[in-house]
């Protein structure tokens, strides 16, 4: 166990072959970590970042939706794609177009709880399924042949108390997982109620690998206490909507930018969310608009005005005059 007053949030570390020079992550998150989001949270700290949720499926029959998923840019290194699916060899063959799209990590999700996703087999229904779960890792393991680590993202069971995702890792690391990331919510909880992160604590305590904190992840108090308890790392996932300079102060212990450095940001991420994603961007940014207001970025009447907005012409107008 790690002293607390030594733990070090910038302190360099290994996932199997991955080098990593900080020990703060950002978690991937469906319909949000597009590149543009990856590129503001990096621009405030944050390590290795994830793509969204993939479709192992959608790659497999060459969606193209699916497939602009896919997408990343030079300075986006070192990322992580993950993947979802229940069958280790549309896995495998998803992982391979991974790989091929410059994935540094592949994370296989076990841990989505919603209801369409679950009823397929995939996410958090393979906590029920440990051969499956076991076969579908050591399925991508092979197919990427050591050129990058797997990894797989858990929940804490299925229903209160069952602790499935803590009997099912020892199989999924014995397959080849190199590090397990463990939000510990139960699928039934959704997100309601708190992540317990004393199962993340004990499950570091017991596997071989790198274990990794999701979920509610919001202080750095809470993050050297996990990083002190023998946490491998932490990753900040809803925090960071219309936030994402928590990273820099959670790395360095600093108060938020002032509000120029703030709206500055925010005009930057809006400038490249609307270059990668076009008539498009305006439905995506409303997303952030009540966030960016509780973050006192923007007020409430330009957030309601913003939430309004046509087009990414009327977007701009309305945060020149912020």
């Amino acid at each position: 166990m790690t002293d607390l007053r030594s733990a070090d949030l910038r302190e360099r570390w290994a996932i199997g072959a991955l080098r990593l020079d900080r020990r703060l992550l950002m978690a991937p998150m469906a319909g949000i970590t597009t590149p543009a989001f990856r590129r503001s949270v990096r621009r405030w700290g944050a390590g290795l970042v994830f793509t969204e949720m993939i479709s192992s499926q959608g790659i497999d029959h060459g969606n193209r939706h699916t497939l602009d998923y896919l997408r990343c840019g030079a300075d986006e290194h070192p990322i992580g794609f993950q993947l979802f699916g229940a069958d280790p060899l549309v896995l495998a063959r998803a992982a391979e177009a991974c790989l091929r799209a410059g994935a540094d990590l592949i994370d296989i999700n076990m841990a989505c709880p919603v209801r369409k996703v679950v009823k397929t087999g995939a996410g958090a229904a393979l906590l029920a399924e440990p051969e499956l779960a076991a076969a579908a890792v050591a399925a991508v393991v092979g197919a990427v042949g050591g050129a990058v680590p797997v990894t797989v993202k858990l929940r804490a069971g299925l229903r209160m108390g069952d602790e499935a995702g803590r009997y099912v890792a020892p199989g999924l690391v014995a397959a080849g997982a190199a590090a397990v990331f463990l939000h510990p919510r139960y699928a039934a909880q959704l997100y309601r109620g708190a992540a317990d992160h004393a199962l993340t604590r004990r499950l570091a305590a017991e596997l071989p690998v790198p274990v990794v904190a999701s979920g509610d992840i919001k202080s750095r108090q809470l993050c050297l206490e996990l990083l002190g308890a023998g946490v491998s790392g932490v990753t900040v996932a809803r925090a960071a909507l219309g936030r994402p300079w928590i990273f820099g102060g959670l790395l360095d212990d600093h108060a938020d930018p002032p509000a120029d450095e703030r709206l500055k940001e925010l005009r930057l991420f809006v400038e490249e969310v609307v270059a990668e994603m076009g008539s498009r961007a305006v439905g995506y940014l409303r997303r952030f608009w009540p966030h960016f207001r509780k973050s006192g970025t923007i007020d409430r009447e330009r957030a309601r005005a913003l939430m309004v907005a046509p087009d990414s012409e009327v977007v701009r107008r309305l945060l020149s005059a912020a």
